[in-house]
């Protein structure tokens, strides 16, 4: 099948700078599977995006970060705006600190920071998830620094037993991110208000 819209290189950023490779939608199999901004089949499902419409289609830019018009666009400022206050399967929380990493780093510079995250995304969804525990890795990988969540889960991993089940090992996991995440002050509970 040819697509007929425009695909981005990395549609695990967002065109707004969305986390979209950390979110439970792109970890999950089935008809939810989310492909990540533009990827494959991404406008059956999100055919109505004002930003993909002006970065992708019109300007031809991965993200609205590397867009000469950034400070003067009402539709990014909207998003940042929103970012401040609400969240849907993935936190908002990131998306200026992202922006000005991808001016920084630039869109592949930004992408391979990522991809440090998805693998310890990876690794947790592996080995610990219980069923139940998707959304809370997807939010803390999002959201707390890597290096200091990559010594937390090792320091779990050297402390579980080998013969521990699922849960055990969820269990074991889940609160040593939790207190990091208290340490760092971080709250990894999603804001579903609505705008």
């Amino acid at each position: 099948m040819i697509n007929r819209y425009p695909l981005k290189n990395f549609p695990m950023v967002g065109v707004c700078g969305l986390d979209c490779g950390l979110c439970p939608r792109f970890h999950t199999d089935g008809k939810v599977k989310c492909p990540g901004c533009c990827g494959m089949d991404f406008y059956d499902r999100h055919p109505s995006c004002s930003l993909v419409n002006c970065a992708v289609r019109q300007k031809g830019i991965e993200s609205c970060a590397l867009c000469s018009d950034l400070q003067e666009c009402p539709k990014i400022f909207q998003v940042i705006e929103a970012s401040h206050e609400r969240d849907t399967h993935i936190s908002y929380k990131p998306i200026t600190a992202n922006i000005a990493s991808i001016q920084k780093y630039g869109i592949s510079g930004f992408a391979r920071r990522q991809l440090d995250k998805q693998q310890l995304l990876l690794r947790l969804l592996d080995n610990y998830d219980d069923g139940r525990s998707k959304l809370f890795y997807c939010t803390a990988c999002q959201l707390i620094p890597v290096a200091e969540l990559s010594e937390a889960i090792q320091h779990a991993e050297a402390r579980v037993s080998h013969d521990a089940d699922i849960k055990e090992k969820s269990k074991l996991m889940r609160g040593t991110i939790n207190r990091l995440a208290d340490a760092v002050q971080i709250d990894l509970k999603l804001r579903n208000k609505t705008v």
